[in-house]
């Protein structure tokens, strides 16, 4: 049985299901989500309960069904040291796996990639206005932007984003894309709102908050085209998007540190 940590905000979630998942078809072993890290954590909430998976939960052995499971069992833990794709981990073996990380890497689940597609496809109901707002992302070049704010400004190690990036970024989109129509998402839209100003049709999408988070991840991927920051939020939106010829324009530098994140943006998508 493989055991993943699940813990983070719903990107992170995302990411830790699909290298659980990925491993569980590899090893032809069922796989649990330990969500009880969110009994302390207090940031984000569980949110996979809006897709479409089978959400199967580990429950903590006792001290004695534990002791009989180390004697009797091969127990196999799995710490992530840094962000760089591990493929090792899909070489896993054990009778018990337990996953501890964040697996930001397309690698780890790429081979799998329908079944990926499938398990994340939303099953809450969407609000009127999101189902009207996808209607009108469908009819467009559509172009989402995802600018993070909120606790990435204090954070010193995620506030990468600057007003260059979007320049750029919003330049190639001009120059590749005919006619676009921008759709921006932000955890602080009023002051993208007031700071933001394109040349062509600007939608902003200020009608989600935390807890219908979900609803803008199903907006960023019905968008055809996407502008992501160094969020995996944003990243799934953009890999969620079905779009063939889709253009992706990601952050070439995903942290202010020597972190390992050359394994995070997919070969298809421009870093700039």
């Amino acid at each position: 049985m493989i055991v993943v940590r699940i813990i983070g905000g719903l990107g992170n979630q995302m990411f830790q299901y699909a290298a659980a998942k990925a491993l569980s078809l590899e090893t032809k072993q069922k796989f649990v989500l330990d969500i009880s890290g969110f009994s302390q954590y207090k940031l984000h909430n569980y949110s996979l309960q809006h897709f479409n998976i089978e959400a199967n939960f580990y429950k903590r052995p006792n001290r004695y069904i534990k002791k009989l499971q180390t004697i009797f069992f091969k127990n196999t833990k799995y710490n992530e040291i840094d962000f760089g794709f591990n493929p090792d981990v899909l070489k896993l073996k054990g009778d018990y796996i337990f996953l501890n990380g964040y697996f930001q890497s397309e690698k780890y689940f790429l081979k799998y990639e329908k079944e990926i597609r499938e398990d994340f496809k939303i099953i809450s109901p969407l609000k009127t206005q999101t189902q009207e707002t996808i209607n009108h992302i469908e009819k467009v070049n559509s172009v989402s932007i995802h600018i993070r704010r909120g606790d990435y400004l204090t954070n010193p190690r995620h506030n990468t984003e600057t007003e260059q990036y979007y320049k750029k970024a919003v330049e190639i989109i001009e120059s590749k894309i005919s006619n676009p129509v921008f759709f921006v998402f932000s955890d602080d839209i009023d002051w993208v709102k007031a700071n933001m100003s394109l040349n062509y049709e600007t939608n902003f999408i200020d009608f989600n908050d935390a807890l219908t988070n979900f609803e803008d991840l199903r907006l960023m991927s019905a968008c055809k085209h996407n502008v992501i920051t160094n969020s995996s939020f944003s990243w799934w939106g953009a890999w969620l998007n079905d779009n063939k010829d889709k253009v992706v324009i990601a952050p070439q530098k995903w942290f202010n540190d020597d972190s390992n994140t050359q394994d995070i943006i997919p070969n298809t998508w421009i870093k700039i």
